[in-house]
C-alpha cells in the first residue's frame, strides 16, 4: 500500500476546500438569484395592477391623481429600508 506523503495531504485539502468553497458559492448565487426573481415577479403583479386600476379609473380628476402620485411615492419611500413591509394607507390629508 501506497503513503501518502505530506505535499499529497495538503493539495487534497486545499483542493476539498476550494471545491466546497465553490459549491457553497453557487448555492450562495442560485439563492440571490431565485430571491431577485420574486421580488421582480412581485413588482410586476403590482405594476400590472396598478396600470388596470388606471385604465378602469380614467375619470380620476388632477387633483386625485396628485394625490396618488404623493401616497405611492410616500410609500416607495418607506419601503426602501425595509422591503418586506407592507403597508395600508387610512387617509390621505395635506401637511403644510
Amino acid at each position: 500500500m501506497d503513503r501518502f506523503s505530506y505535499l499529497d495531504i495538503v493539495v487534497i485539502a486545499v483542493v476539498g476546500l476550494l471545491v466546497v468553497f465553490l459549491v457553497l458559492m453557487s448555492w450562495q448565487l442560485i439563492r440571490q438569484l431565485v430571491i431577485v426573481g420574486s421580488k421582480f415577479a412581485k413588482m410586476n403583479r403590482k405594476t400590472d395592477v396598478l396600470v388596470q386600476a388606471k385604465q378602469d379609473s380614467s375619470a380620476i380628476d388632477e387633483e386625485d391623481e396628485t394625490k396618488m402620485v404623493a401616497v405611492l411615492m410616500a410609500l416607495i419611500l418607506a419601503n426602501e429600508d425595509q422591503q418586506d413591509k407592507s403597508y395600508q394607507i387610512t387617509k390621505i390629508e395635506r401637511i403644510r
